[in-house]
């Protein structure tokens, strides 16, 4: 990992820097900025925009981190680039993200898109995709992680995704941490300054693990029975945050937003965008099985309050070594008193002994820890063992769900 921009405007420059040749929507944040990006996305598909979407990690394949109108970029044109610029990442040695973000933007302006959607990997000041000119910028929630490199309080981490704000482009702010609005007032001129909460009234009306549904009301919009397939309250803050962006891109532009066309982009974010994995409910096996890529304490917090009426029988559980191990794990011991850890199959995976070690000194007597060194042994154990295991949740992050979903060998259902 490189958090600086040199290398990408090296290897920006070498192709023409094709990212001055899309417009693009931009958007930094801790938690909910996958959701608001293709929340976004899936509006401005259902406006009939040719629509690219850039977001990390991926779940199962590469390809789904890039795409046009929900279709994955291919195989051939990552192996083409790849293969044309080898002089170059050659020479500056770049990161995996630093091409990654190079492929996307030369994709799309090759591809011809309308408008890119873009999700910012780490931070936002240095972020390699903090090369662009956009036409609108959108933080998310800010919360604790990635400290190493942003800082250790929620101020650092803030003024980092700020780094994506520019002079004179408008800014939508979904964060509604009291404590950060001075920030965001001191840094953002106010006739740039568009907070969510100041722009619509939302109420969530129902939520459960079949989707949310809640109404959103501004002076020109009244958007009642709002249904979105995801589970999940906060949820709606992101799905709020896409629509206040989606009308200010559209308007900018020339545009009328249309509400039914509104309503249908947020119903349809899962086919229109392959936004998958969120508090996602599977049955198999006479189980059912929750997929979660959670991935930090905040994320976590969100996930047990969703499922606090839910009875979860047991959860697979792994994380990333530089996470804040001990506020996930507290997490953790919430949702359920059966807890499996495991480790992901990937470098920056923490050992799970260490995980457990952990939950001894905050878990009850009512919990019951186990510990299987890969998630495919953790599965097996749910699977062959206690037949009142019925609904499990497997969390922690993007590569734990990704090892489930192969060692359950259901990535048919995920294409």
């Amino acid at each position: 990992m490189k958090y600086d921009l040199t290398n990408i405007k090296f290897i920006l420059n070498s192709l023409g820097n094709p990212h001055y040749n899309f417009q693009s929507i931009h958007i930094a944040g801790t938690n909910g900025k996958g959701a608001t990006a293709s929340f976004i996305a899936s509006i401005l598909m259902e406006h009939g925009l040719k629509t690219g979407l850039f977001t990390s990690p991926h779940i199962l394949r590469f390809n789904e981190r890039i795409r046009i109108n929900g279709k994955c970029i291919s195989n051939k044109y990552i192996k083409d680039f790849l293969e044309e610029n080898k002089t170059v990442t050659k020479k500056v040695k770049p990161s995996f993200f630093e091409v990654n973000t190079a492929i996307a933007f030369n994709y799309f302006a090759d591809k011809k898109v309308d408008i890119a959607v873009i999700e910012c990997g780490l931070g936002g000041r240095l972020d390699s995709t903090n090369v662009l000119k956009p036409k609108l910028s959108v933080i998310t929630q800010i919360g604790m992680d990635h400290m190493q490199y942003l800082g250790n309080t929620l101020e650092k981490i803030a003024l980092e995704k700020m780094g994506i704000v520019k002079r004179g482009i408008d800014t939508v702010v979904s964060d509604n941490n009291k404590t950060l609005s001075k920030i965001f007032k001191m840094k953002i001129r106010p006739e740039y300054l568009i907070y969510v909460d100041d722009e619509v009234k939302i109420k969530s009306l129902r939520s459960n693990l079949n989707g949310t549904r809640f109404k959103l009301n501004t002076p020109d919009l009244n958007l009642n029975n709002i249904d979105i397939p995801l589970p999940g309250e906060f949820q709606v803050r992101n799905a709020s945050c896409a629509v206040v962006s989606a009308i200010k891109y559209l308007q900018d532009i020339g545009m009328i937003p249309d509400d039914n066309k509104i309503k249908k982009g947020l119903a349809n974010v899962v086919s229109n965008t392959g936004y998958r994995c969120r508090l996602e409910s599977i049955r198999l096996k006479g189980k059912e099985f929750i997929f979660d890529i959670s991935h930090n304490a905040d994320g976590l917090k969100k996930t047990y309050k969703t499922l606090k009426s839910a009875k979860i029988d047991a959860v697979i559980f792994g994380m990333m070594e530089d996470k804040d191990m001990i506020k996930a794990i507290k997490e953790i011991l919430r949702i359920s008193n059966n807890i499996i850890f495991t480790k992901a199959n990937y470098k920056r995976a923490a050992n799970p002994e260490f995980l457990n070690n952990i939950a001894e000194k905050y878990c009850s007597k009512k919990h019951t820890i186990n510990v299987k060194p890969l998630v495919k042994s953790a599965l097996n154990s749910i699977l062959g063992g206690d037949k009142s295991y019925k609904r499990v949740l497997i969390t922690g992050s993007f590569f734990i769900v990704s090892d489930a979903i192969k060692a359950l060998k259901i990535q048919k259902l995920f294409k």
